[in-house]
């Protein structure tokens, strides 16, 4: 008898160690809330690799960079593009990002379809307020990207499984929570933000 419960031990310890093994990036689908604790920490290890092989770091000179940039010269006509909830304009992808129950937006982000490397987010004045560096192939997923505020120093980074689902971290690696659709989960499984935007 002592033998067959240590033989049991044995296989339910390898099938941890296999799940644990058996995870990869690019097969994720969201089921975060049906994940085991193990299962949770080697997505989030995974993707903080990915991230955050090099550390995120304060940018310098971050305004001379995008001097260009700080304010956008057609402001009025990107604002009312994205308020009308154009998706392209003028050679664009553009977003808009609304308070909730508002009809006015707070901000919008500006990307050139030539250089998709970067998206630009202006404020309802037309002036630069972050900038998102993406790596990978967008639009193909997976990709992510570093937020930076105008001051050069990192907000954020978010690993984009799919358009349904990311991964949200803090710029020093810290794991925040892995949003779906409108809501953002933390490791507890525990909806502790929804957005507006998605």
């Amino acid at each position: 008898m002592k033998k067959f419960i240590l033989a049991i031990l044995l296989l339910v310890q390898t099938a941890v160690f296999a799940n644990y093994n058996d995870i990869y990036i690019a097969n994720i689908q969201y089921d975060w809330i049906n994940k085991s604790e193990v299962e949770k920490e080697a997505i989030i290890s995974e993707v903080r690799d990915i991230i955050f092989e090099t550390p995120v770091e304060k940018q310098k000179d971050f305004k001379s960079q995008f001097k260009d940039k700080l304010k956008d010269k057609e402001h009025a006509d990107n604002y009312l593009a994205a308020s009308a909830g154009y998706k392209e304009f003028r050679g664009n992808n553009i977003s808009a990002f609304y308070y909730k129950n508002m009809k006015n937006i707070y901000m919008y982000a500006l990307q050139d379809k030539k250089d998709v490397s970067k998206a630009y987010y202006y404020d309802a004045l037309g002036k630069l307020r972050y900038i998102d560096f993406i790596y990978g192939e967008y639009p193909d997923f997976p990709y992510y990207s570093v937020q930076y505020r105008i001051s050069g120093k990192p907000v954020s980074a978010i690993y984009f499984v799919s358009k349904d689902c990311q991964y949200l971290f803090k710029p020093d690696g810290e794991f925040e929570g892995v949003w779906y659709k409108h809501n953002l989960y933390n490791k507890d499984s525990e909806i502790i933000l929804t957005r507006t935007t998605y």
